[in-house]
């Protein structure tokens, strides 16, 4: 964030509102959180800027909510492969060579699944909060970039 950035954490508790105000030509949008309020006046063009970038932001929540729930069940498959495993390798311990030898090749191919997955699940991570840092780094840029140039009529 360059140093005109404000940063306001609305958390859980907090609320955002957005109504005209007929008699100046704008909106009031209001955030308030932790017994502080911000009211922000918006004109035509911020209020059609910020309904343009809405189905955009929407996607990306629905992206990061999916992403994660993919890393979840990556992990709960992770755990549940280690617990199995671990059951057939006591098994196979006691059990007859036949036997015993199918638990521990079975036992090896959930752990080299579970494996494969966190592997993934940690790949995914990894490159979702490197695009996050890159598209907060060109925000901070674009940001830059709009103040050093003249403004457009």
């Amino acid at each position: 964030m360059s140093g005109n950035s404000v940063t306001i954490d609305l958390s859980a508790s907090g609320s955002v509102g957005l109504w005209a105000r007929r008699h100046v030509e704008s909106a009031c949008l209001v955030l308030e959180t932790g017994g502080a309020r911000c009211e922000v006046d918006l004109g035509r063009a911020q209020v059609e800027a910020l309904r343009d970038q809405l189905p955009e932001v929407l996607a990306g929540l629905d992206r990061w909510v999916a992403e994660n729930d993919g890393c979840e069940r990556g992990g709960d498959a992770g755990r549940r492969a280690a617990r199995v495993a671990d059951r057939a390798l006591e098994l196979a311990a006691v059990a007859p060579d036949e036997v015993a030898a199918s638990l521990r090749e079975a036992a090896a191919e959930a752990s080299a699944r579970a494996e494969a997955a966190d592997a993934a699940v940690r790949a995914l991570e990894n490159a979702a909060l490197a695009v996050d840092e890159a598209v907060e780094r060109l925000d901070q840029v674009l940001g830059e970039a709009e103040a050093a140039l003249p403004r457009r009529p």
